[in-house]
């Protein structure tokens, strides 16, 4: 089990993390989400000993690693945020050379190192230069790297930002594998759908501070049934949104306003069926004398666990 409570960095009288705190099993993953500036990167550069903490500790299997920072990079893949390579190296040439960055007996590495490539898709762009890589091969290399010392927890910080579905989607296989082979993963991102894809349990941050945290499923069960998401205009502004307020004062709890800034958003918990509310929905409309331009209703989905329980994007 690995523990992180109470990890907390400042720059000078910023807060970049207040209080962060949760447990990881192995095989499971948790991930980071928030905007930029919301200290996903810090809390990051944090657990893998780039910046010392202000306080906190990071326990595994007991010991508080904090106290003992080689034993942490011992037990961790990390791929950052942003990727640095030598385009002169053949990917080849690269693993050799985290290997011995990472302190590992290459002659017993080799082969683990070959394999990682083989797994990767890159068996044969081995012997090519890594500045020929596209974006996704790239990524797929330095995932590679991470793995190389058989890590224990894989630390991605935005690993698929820029490539397409199809790289993001493999590199995404790649880190399920991992994690069913054993393995924790801790991911930071601003990907909904990154998020939903990967992690069992989610921390939304936001200016440093964890706003919700829990399962994704949970999140989602605990903000309501159906989303609503309504316009009488093409173009809506604060008093065209105040108006439709009323309207929908008469279905009690059932029908929870939510403030926006471009539409009506409301929250419905009940348990009739989806096409029975936006019936219901059009004829409140109706009756109050306002006209419907655009109606949606689906069911929450992670962005809207975000935007409505935390805040906007900024």
């Amino acid at each position: 089990m690995l523990s992180i409570k109470d990890l907390r960095k400042s720059y000078k009288d910023v807060a970049a993390l207040k209080s962060l705190s949760f447990d990881l099993e192995p095989g499971k993953s948790v991930a980071l989400l928030g905007p930029n500036g919301a200290g996903k990167s810090t809390a990051i550069k944090l657990m893998v000993t780039l910046l010392p903490p202000d306080g906190g500790s990071f326990e595994y299997q007991g010991r508080d690693l904090f106290k003992k920072p080689a034993e942490i990079r011992d037990l961790l893949g990390y791929v950052s945020q942003e990727m640095a390579m030598d385009k002169q190296m053949t990917g080849a040439e690269f693993m050799r050379f985290c290997a011995g960055l990472m302190h590992l007996d290459w002659k017993t590495h080799k082969e683990r190192a070959h394999a990682l490539l083989h797994q990767m898709g890159l068996e044969e762009a081995k012997s090519r230069l890594v500045g020929e890589y596209s974006g996704g091969m790239k990524r797929r290399l330095d995932l590679a790297s991470a793995l190389l010392n058989e890590p224990k927890i894989l630390v991605l910080d935005e690993p698929t930002t820029g490539l397409d579905i199809e790289a993001r989607e493999r590199i995404w296989q790649l880190i399920r594998d991992f994690m069913k082979a054993g393995g924790s993963l801790i991911l930071a991102s601003h990907d909904f759908r990154e998020v939903q894809e990967l992690a069992d349990d989610v921390l939304i941050l936001q200016k440093g501070e964890v706003t919700a945290h829990g399962a994704t499923e949970d999140l989602k069960r605990q903000l309501g049934d159906l989303i609503v998401k309504l316009k009488t205009h093409e173009f809506m502004n604060h008093a065209t949104i105040q108006a439709v307020r009323p309207v929908f004062e008469p279905w009690g709890d059932a029908m929870t306003w939510k403030d926006d800034e471009e539409e009506v958003t409301l929250v419905y918990k009940g348990d009739e069926p989806m096409h029975r509310v936006q019936a219901r929905i059009y004829e409140t409309m109706n009756a109050a004398g306002q006209e419907i331009y655009a109606l949606s209703v689906h069911k929450p989905e992670l962005e809207d666990v975000y935007r409505l329980s935390v805040g906007g994007m900024q």
